[in-house]
């Protein structure tokens, strides 16, 4: 503590001594101008972007809801970039001072896929071009147009991206090149989500996470605890939700879809002078579906959940800004499942809260100082219900997590081409859960204080390197250390060269550590390790961008080494009370813990050194302006560093390919088509005894206006019925939960005044 503590107190005490630097300089200057669409309608929230073409250095300012900006600056030659979701982006060349630098207009077109994307990789928006680090994006297009009503969907199709559902089909986790969800962060608008993290297989599920209120999600590639913290060694996903467009904004959704599934959805969004806000209630419900129809279990448990998210902020003038969110879902689940004392039925009932306080405040027109609240909740319930359930055994069982974080940080244009970052956090994750078995609910708590800086320094018009670090006080691990660098090289105004380094650093969660679970059912148990170290993982990526009028290609190379990798190891089977102790002897387990005979016996251990390595590639092709083709594809390569084997679940060949076709006749139709292609892949242990076949899963969606403000969309995913191949033999069986061909009807409702 007293070392992360001198350490922040140099580094705001920089900041600070540097204010002078530009908190009055006489030879000021200002741009300032106007968003607007093709009628001349303000384009609130647009994002602007201001490059100094001396020194390279860029900053941004967000429009207000006049559409109008204004930013302080030296005198100098600058390029002004204004950028909006669904619309095209424009740039203009400015001197400053001159009367055209304080009277912009900024026209923008609509754009079905917009090329200019906002992005917050490195904690502060920036153009996606200038990101040093590998960051792809789902855009607000492509989240509407593919009907899909989950973040699970959206990810899946996404290259480097892969999404598989459990056995049970409920439970989607998320790979990134080769790196599993246990190792990678999410976020909504910057806040981190709660889920039960490091229990149910150590993954946030992402089937709980709703597709409709999102403005885009970001997907950070490679280890980025230097700016994000201990779980992001395999990189970020942030969902960031939508903001209003206009003075009130309101959208209403319904759709049906297979397996009896209705999904309903409205949200307002409100920009009334400094007031801004945005709303937004769901409820989902789909019944159960079995992929063996024979079958007692069910594959997927049949649930209604709803969801519920809000936000509302504040502006008292362009230097002070306060906001306040809400975040929350309410689920139910049932499912049958025969086990090992017959057939029973599982109630499930999980749900999650999330709420968060930001407040912004402009010590300087350079300087920014920012602090953030948060607190979050999970809760989950189940209850058994089987005919012969042994006395011992309490057919109830619960799990709680608290999550609590204050952070604050400071971020200031050094001179004339650095922008420095840096703050303080301090977190505190709990956890208790009842254990059928044991009854163990005493709970369980770590916390840690950090702190971090970034530094992003324009060495040269066309060359920005940026340096990092985070030093970690972990109440169990004590310190830990993890830099970054990166660099980006504007070799033309079409093509851009990066290329990063990172280390990451990741404590074992408290599943990993504490977690004790014998399921009565299933023939498995699951016990947690005290004895566990971190993780550390070290990412290289090196990459390209290139555009040519209409065309865009960008290449990446990567690869990630992860030390010290946490699993659920497979140590036995006992079926003697003899060999029960032996194991428990051999791998020093505490015999409070009770474990069952004649089941297996998964210990959490850090068994492996592993790496992922591979090449990204896509093209983007606008063909006309209403055509869009593109395509990508990942190789990877991952393996145990000891054994050389390939690592289970992961895909070695990774593609898809999109068309995306708009008109404006026939009122106005959209259309595409998406495909995605998976290799073979080796589905358990590190010899790859069992190996899945290859499969393509393609889908078609079709929307087109009915009348004003409406729409109907249809979607058919899995368009050719790809199932497991398993299913077709004569004892039928399944490695991956997709359901085979589903649809999905509806419509929209939109309506508002600017």
């Amino acid at each position: 503590m007293k070392k992360v503590s001198c350490i922040c107190g140099v580094l705001l005490l920089l900041a600070l001594q540097a204010l002078p630097m530009w908190s009055a300089p006489t030879e000021s200057q200002v741009i300032a101008g106007r968003v607007v669409d093709e009628t001349g309608g303000a384009l609130a929230g647009a994002n602007v972007f201001i490059r100094d073409l001396k020194t390279g250095l860029e900053f941004s300012t967000v429009a207000n809801g006049e559409g109008a900006f204004e930013v302080a600056v030296r005198p100098g030659k600058y390029r002004v970039t204004a950028t909006r979701a669904e619309f095209a982006h424009q740039t203009q060349i400015v001197e400053v001072p001159s009367p055209e630098a304080q009277n912009l207009l900024a026209t923008l077109t609509p754009a079905p896929l917009a090329q200019q994307v906002v992005v917050s990789g490195s904690r502060e928006e920036e153009l996606i071009e200038n990101s040093v680090a590998k960051v792809d994006v789902v855009s607000s297009t492509m989240i509407k147009d593919s009907g899909y009503e989950r973040v699970s969907d959206l990810l899946s199709e996404e290259p480097g991206v892969v999404v598989r559902s459990g056995s049970s089909g409920n439970r989607s986790e998320t790979q990134i090149q080769g790196i599993d969800s246990r190792q990678s962060l999410v976020l909504i608008d910057g806040y981190p989500i709660v889920g039960a993290r490091g229990i149910k297989r150590g993954i946030l599920n992402m089937d709980r996470q709703s597709a409709g209120r999102l403005e885009r999600i970001e997907v950070v590639k490679g280890a980025s605890s230097a700016l994000y913290g201990s779980e992001a060694i395999g990189g970020v996903i942030n969902l960031i939700t939508r903001e209003a467009k206009r003075k009130f904004d309101g959208n209403v959704t319904t759709s049906a879809s297979s397996f009896s599934g209705v999904d309903l959805r409205g949200d307002v969004g409100i920009r009334h002078q400094g007031w801004h806000g945005f709303f937004d209630v769901e409820r989902h419900k789909r019944n159960p579906y079995r992929l063996i129809p024979d079958s007692f279990d069910t594959t997927a448990a049949g649930f209604h959940r709803y969801d519920y998210f809000g936000k509302m902020g504040y502006d008292f003038s362009e230097r002070l800004k306060v906001g306040l969110m809400a975040n929350a879902f309410d689920n139910d689940e049932l499912g049958r499942f025969f086990g090992e004392f017959g057939p029973q039925t599982t109630a499930t009932k999980d749900s999650a809260q999330n709420y968060g306080l930001n407040l912004d405040l402009g010590l300087t027109p350079v300087t920014q100082w920012t602090f953030r609240g948060y607190y979050g909740k999970y809760d989950e319930s189940s209850r058994i219900a089987v005919l012969a359930m042994p006395g011992h055994i309490d057919t109830n069982a619960n799990l709680n997590q608290r999550l609590y974080r204050l952070e604050t940080n400071i971020s200031h244009v050094w001179g004339s081409r650095q922008l420095v970052q840096g703050g303080l956090e301090w977190n505190q994750d709990n956890y208790r859960g009842y254990n059928r078995v044991v009854g163990d609910n005493a709970g369980q708590q770590i916390s840690m204080v950090d702190t971090w800086f970034n530094d992003r320094i324009e060495i040269h018009p066309r060359v920005s390197l940026t340096l990092g670090a985070r030093w970690n006080d972990h109440s169990l691990y004590g310190d830990n250390f993890v830099p970054r660098a990166g660099a980006l090289v504007r070799v033309t105004d079409n093509l851009r060269l990066r290329g990063s380094w990172g280390r990451g650093f990741r404590a074992p969660d408290l599943g990993q550590l504490y977690f004790r679970f014998l399921n009565p059912t299933n023939f498995y148990q699951v016990i947690g390790n005290p004895s566990l170290v971190p993780e550390t993982s070290t990412t290289n990526q090196v990459g390209f961008d290139y555009r040519l009028d209409r065309i865009r290609f960008s290449g990446a190379y990567f690869r990630n080494d992860i030390k010290n990798l946490i699993q659920a190891d497979l140590i036995g089977r006992p079926s003697t009370p003899q060999a029960l102790r032996g194991l428990l002897n051999a791998f020093n387990i505490d015999s409070a813990f009770n474990p069952g005979l004649h089941r297996l016996f998964y210990l959490y251990r850090n068994v492996d050194n592993v790496y992922t390595t591979g090449v990204e590639s896509k093209v983007e092709m606008n063909l006309t302006r209403g055509l869009i083709v593109s395509s990508s594809y990942t190789y990877l390569d991952a393996r145990d560093k000891e054994t050389k084997a390939f690592l289970s679940q992961r895909h070695r060949h990774h593609g898809n390919f999109r068309v995306w076709w708009s008109t404006s006749r026939w009122g106005g139709l959209r259309t595409n088509f998406r495909g995605t292609y998976f290799s073979k892949w080796p589905i358990a242990g590190r010899s790859g005894s069992f190996i899945g076949d290859a499969y393509q899963v393609w889908d078609w969606y079709i929307a087109k206006p009915v009348a004003v403000g409406s729409e109907f969309y249809f979607a058919l995913d899995n368009l050719f019925d790809s199932t497991d191949s398993n299913l077709q033999t004569a004892d039928p069986s399944f490695f991956r939960a997709d359901p085979g061909r589903t649809f999905r009807v509806g419509m929209r409702w939109n309506f508002g005044r600017d």
